[in-house]
C-alpha cells in the first residue's frame, strides 16, 4: 500500500530555500555528467554498520544491505510473504518439517553459485555455530530448540539435495515463511563473506541487484555498482538494475536532507514519522514525489524489567498514563503518524480494540505517588537517546511530558542509532524505543516477545508465563491466540505504544522506476516497508 503527494507549483518558503549549510558539503551535487552515467544520490539518517549474518538493525541500513544481500523470501505489495531467492518454502501438516527449494542458476557477487551448501552455511552462521552474531534478531536457536553443535545442526538442517534444505524442528511454526523474512534481516551471504573476518564490514557478497564499491570505510558514506549478472529482470524482460552506482549519504538532520533533495543535490531521501515538518514541506515542493509506507508500524517504548526503576509496575504505569500521545504525535509529525493506544494496525495480531493505554496525567501523578510510597524513591529516569537531531527532539518532547507528572528525568549521553538498538538488546538501558510490531503478521514482533536469545525488554525474565503465552499463540499461527498475551503486556505495562505511522520515500521528478521491479513469483515488492525499497528499477535523468 502506497501514498504518493506530489509536489505543487507553491514556492519553498525563502529561508528554507537557501544553499544547503556547510555540514552537508559532502553530499556531491547532481550534475550533468552522473546523469549520462546514471548515477543515484540516496540521503539516510542512519550510519553505517555491520551487514554481516543478522546485524544491521536499522531500516536505512537494511535498505542498502537488501539491494546486496536477499532473503529466501519477501513481502508483496499485497502484504503477503512469498518465495523469493527460495523458488519454494513446503511445511509438513504439523508445520514441524520445512523444505527449501532454491531458485537455480543464482550467483554471488564473489562467483559463488547459491546452493543447499551455501543456505546451510548462512543457517550455521545465524545460529552462532560458526561466526559470532552480532545481532541475533532472527533468534533461529529458539527456532531450532538448540544447536549447539555440529551433531545438532545435521539433524535439524539437512541438506537434501543440490539446492533442497529440508528443516526438522521440536515445535509446529506455522510463522516459517515469515520468519525467513523477519522485515529483511536474515539474508543470504555467500560461504567466503561468512568466512571473512571483515565479513559484513568492507567485505559483502550478496546476490542482489547491486554489489559494494566502498564501504566500512566512511560510516556516512557507502557506493554500490551495478551487478551485471543480476538474476531478475524489468518487467519488459531488459536487464536489473537500471542504475550504474548508487551513492548513499548519511544526513542525519531531517531539515538538511530536504533542503538537499528540493536543490537536486540528491535524487532521493528517507524520512521518519518524527519529521513532520519536513514531510509536509516537501509534499509543497514542485518536482517532489512523496512516497508513504503503510501506516502500520508502531513506535513503542519497551521497559527494562530486570532492574529499577522499572521492576516496579507503578513506574511504568506512570509513564504509560504520563504519555500525551496527541500531543507528541502532533509536535512531531505534524499530522503524518497517528497516537497509538494499541500495537500496529487493527489487522496486526498483536492490536486489541480496548486496551487501557491512555494518557491521565491524574492516574500518571497518582502511580508516581504509589512508586515512592513503595521504594522511599522518587521516580528518576535516566533517558537514552541517539545521536540524531530528530532523536533529540523526540527525547526532549517526552522528558516534558514526564516532567508534569513529577518523574524526573536525565539523559545518557548520545550514541550511533545501531549502538542503541543493541544496548537495548542487551538490557544497558532502563527504556528502549522501538518499532518490531508491522505490517501483518506476528513472526518479527514475536523473535522479542518469546523466551528467545534476543531481549528488546526484561519482561520474559520477569513474567516467563507471559512468554509462554506468546509462544503457545506462535504455535497455533492464529491472530485470536496473541490477544490476551497482548492485554497482559498492556495491563503491565511491559511495552507502551506511543505512534502508529508509515515511513516516507522523497523522490524527485527525474528518477523514474521507484516500486516498478516485478517479483519472481508474480506481483511486485512492497514500494516501501520495514525492508526499505527495491531501487533496482530506478533509472535518473
Amino acid at each position: 500500500m502506497k501514498q504518493v503527494f506530489r509536489g505543487s507549483r507553491r514556492k519553498v518558503a525563502a529561508v528554507m530555500a537557501l544553499a544547503l549549510v556547510a555540514s552537508l558539503s559532502h553530499v556531491a551535487p547532481t550534475n550533468a555528467a552522473a546523469k549520462k552515467k546514471n548515477n543515484l544520490v540516496i540521503l539516510i539518517s542512519e550510519k553505517d554498520a555491520s551487514w554481516c549474518s543478522q546485524a544491521s538493525p536499522g531500516l536505512d541500513q537494511v535498505a542498502i544491505k537488501n539491494s546486496v544481500a536477499e532473503t529466501l523470501t519477501i513481502r508483496n505489495a499485497s502484504g503477503r510473504i512469498v518465495p523469493y531467492l527460495a523458488k519454494a518454502v513446503t511445511p509438513s501438516a504439523d508445520f514441524k518439517t520445512w523444505d527449501i527449494q532454491l531458485r537455480e542458476g543464482v550467483f554471488f557477487h564473489d562467483g559463488e553459485e547459491l546452493t543447499a551448501a551455501t543456505l546451510a552455511a548462512n543457517f550455521g552462521a545465524s545460529l552462532g555455530l560458526t561466526i559470532t552474531p552480532s545481532l541475533p534478531a532472527i533468534a533461529w536457536q529458539d527456532l531450532f530448540g538448540g544447536v549447539r553443535s555440529a551433531a545438532e545442526f545435521a539433524q535439524k538442517v539437512q541438506v537434501t539435495g543440490k539446492y533442497t534444505v529440508r528443516l526438522n524442528l521440536p515445535a509446529p511454526r506455522p510463522d516459517v515463511t515469515s520468519l525467513l523474512y523477519s522485515n529483511g534481516r536474515p539474508t543470504i551471504l555467500s560461504t567466503a563473506t561468512l568466512r571473512s573476518p571483515n565479513c559484513g564490514t568492507t567485505v559483502v557478497a550478496g546476490t542482489g541487484p547491486f554489489k559494494v564499491k566502498s564501504k566500512g570505510v566512511d560510516q556516512f558514506t557507502t557506493v554500490l555498482e551495478a551487478n551485471p549478472k543480476y538474476w531478475r529482470k524489468a518487467a519488459d524482460g531488459s536487464s536489473l538494475p537500471k542504475a550504474a552506482e548508487v551513492t548513499f549519504k548519511v544526513v542525519q538532520d531531517s531539515a538538511q536532507r530536504a533542503n538537499a533533495i528540493a536543490q537536486g543535490t540528491a535524487d532521493m531521501a528517507v524520512f521518519g514519522w518524527t519529521n513532520g515538518t519536513q514531510i509536509n514541506r516537501l509534499k509543497g515542493t514542485r518536482g517532489i514525489t512523496l512516497y508513504k509506507e503503510a501506516q502500520d508500524t508502531s513506535s513503542s517504548i519497551h521497559f527494562n524489567t530486570t532492574a529499577a526503576p522499572f521492576n516496579n509496575k507503578n513506574a511504568r504505569l506512570a509513564v504509560q498514563f504520563a504519555i500525551n500521545r496527541d500531543a507528541l504525535v502532533t509536535v512531531l509529525s505534524k499530522g503524518n503518524a497517528l497516537p497509538a493506544t494499541s500495537f500496529g494496525a487493527p489487522y496486526h495480531d498483536y492490536y486489541v480494540a480496548k486496551s487501557g493505554v491512555s494518557f491521565n496525567l491524574k492516574k500518571a501523578k497518582e502511580y508516581v505517588a504509589a512508586y515512592k510510597a513503595e521504594t522511599g524513591k522518587d521516580l528518576e529516569i535516566l533517558m537514552p537517546q541517539d545521536d540524531t537531531v530528530d532523536g533529540a527532539k523526540t527525547v526532549d518532547v517526552l522528558a516534558k511530558q514526564l516532567e508534569a507528572a513529577g518523574i524526573k528525568t536525565s539523559k545518557m549521553a548520545p550514541i550511533d542509532p545501531t549502538s542503541y538498538i543493541l544496548r537495548g538488546f542487551a538490557l544497558r538501558q532502563q527504556f528502549s524505543w522501538f518499532n518490531v510490531i508491522a505490517s501483518r503478521d506476528s513472526s518479527f514482533a514475536s523473535l522479542f516477545s518469546t523466551a528467545t536469545n534476543l531481549e528488546l525488554s526484561g519482561f520474559r525474565l520477569t513474567n516467563p508465563a507471559l512468554a509462554k503465552c506468546f509462544a503457545d499463540a506462535r504455535a497455533t499461527g492464529k491472530a485470536a491466540a496473541y490477544k490476551n498475551c497482548v492485554r497482559t503486556l498492556h495491563a503491565e505495562a511491559y511495552w507502551t505504544p506511543v505512534a502508529t505511522y508509515g515511513n516516507f520515500l522523497a523522490v524527485r521528478s527525474d528518477v523514474t522506476g521507484v516500486g516498478a521491479t516485478p517479483l519472481p513469483g508474480g506481483g511486485s515488492r512492497e514500494l516501501l516497508g520495514r525492508a526499505g525499497w527495491d531501487f533496482a528499477s530506478v533509472t535518473v535523468g
